[in-house]
């Protein structure tokens, strides 16, 4: 069983990984304001008046955080998903497929990007086979009697531009619920979402890093939690297997302080759930992390509500909103995915989620790290869904 020294993050690991805790050096410190320059990777604030209070913008000094904390949490969520979304910009001509997808992560078939046609739909933009640097459908392996090719897409780690995570792709495009018969353009082949599940079951073995967070969670959402099948190497996969995998893994040499393989996870063991199978063996072994991943949460939380920039093992605040941006953003977008309803309802969850606002509010007119931008707004969209299920 995992053991919970695991959840000891590495800082300066984190910083290395592709998904750093915070976009600039020049993202202010609390109780200041500040400005980045757009370095290709960040969501790009335009000059939109949406979102600024009357009071501010005649110069009156009004205290942000004392008129939110008197605002309905379902509204303040609402309003911050709504501004972030009217206010921020990415472009295909300027961004890549890493920060486009993680729009689509947070807002799915509602992220729209700007091209040279207008703004578009993000999503159907890049499955049309437009260019967006960085995802590009390539033909794989063939399969069955027809010989159909499977569809597999080029991994880029750290680059900032393409996949940096075995079927990261896979994953968020799942996210958006799309159909399995899904049309994908390539260069010179239409291929389906059928095609690309059945190339990434076929490449696990190739998958040397064992990082199969993102693929549990494609593979879940369009396959039976029983599901198994035969790989390139000839032997035999599960998910049960995959995530016995996961299990082994140290959370501590993980990307952002572990959220994304408990994230992954919880997304298996939910879909365990909803079909009504045994929750025993490994099924038992990642319920008791996640629980304990939970609790971990709640006990190192600093008392302003953000979660600790150590994420899961210890107490830590820092004055750096880029800072309490990722770590808040990603224990959070953890918990609305793996929590029961009801702990989204206590005091210590709405005060994390308050305080998520209070910093995205902060950094209203900051250009922003995609991943770490992206990510907070995720874990706000899902406990949105969560919480208030009609808005």
């Amino acid at each position: 069983m995992l053991q919970f020294q695991y959840l000891i993050p590495a800082i300066a690991a984190l910083i290395l990984s592709g998904c750093p805790l915070s976009g600039s050096s020049r993202i202010p410190v609390a109780g200041q304001t500040g400005e980045t320059a757009d370095d290709g990777k960040s969501a790009v604030a335009s000059d939109q008046p949406a979102g600024k209070h009357p009071d501010e913008q005649k110069g009156t000094a009004v205290s942000e955080t004392h008129k939110m904390a008197d605002e309905p949490l379902s509204t303040l969520v609402s309003r911050t998903l709504k501004q972030n979304l009217q206010r921020r910009e990415l472009s295909s001509s300027t961004h890549g497929a890493w920060q486009v997808l993680h729009g689509v992560l947070a807002y799915g078939s509602e992220f729209e990007i700007q091209t040279a046609s207008g703004s578009l739909p993000a999503l159907p933009y890049l499955l049309s086979g437009s260019k967006v640097n960085g995802f590009e459908a390539e033909r794989g392996d063939k399969f069955g009697t027809s010989g159909r090719p499977g569809l597999r897409m080029a991994m880029q780690p750290s680059t900032k531009i393409g996949q940096g995570h075995r079927d990261q792709w896979l994953a968020v495009i799942a996210q958006a619920e799309l159909p399995l018969d899904t049309e994908i353009q390539g260069r010179n082949h239409t291929f389906t979402l059928e095609d690309w599940i059945r190339q990434a079951e076929y490449d696990v073995p190739r998958n040397l890093e064992r990082e199969f967070s993102w693929t549990l969670i494609a593979f879940t959402a369009y396959r039976s939690t029983d599901h198994r099948w035969l790989a390139r190497d000839g032997s035999r996969y599960s998910t049960e297997s995959l995530l016995a995998s996961e299990l082994q893994q140290s959370l501590t040499d993980s990307v952002c302080g572990g959220t994304h393989r408990l994230i992954g996870m919880a997304m298996a063991l939910n879909q365990r759930k909803r079909e009504g199978l045994p929750i025993t063996g490994v099924w038992a072994e990642a319920d008791a992390v996640i629980k304990a991943a939970i609790e971990l949460a709640k006990l190192n939380q600093n008392p302003d509500g953000s979660y600790s920039v150590a994420y899961l093992h210890r107490p830590g605040w820092t004055r750096d909103l880029g800072e309490t941006l990722g770590s808040t953003g990603h224990v959070l977008e953890f918990l609305a995915l793996a929590a029961p309803t009801q702990t989204l309802f206590e005091p210590w969850v709405e005060r994390s989620v308050r305080r998520l606002c209070d910093v995205l509010d902060q950094c209203a007119d900051v250009d922003l790290e995609c991943g770490v931008l992206y990510h907070a707004l995720h874990g706000l969209s899902e406990y949105q869904k969560r919480t208030s299920p009609s808005t």
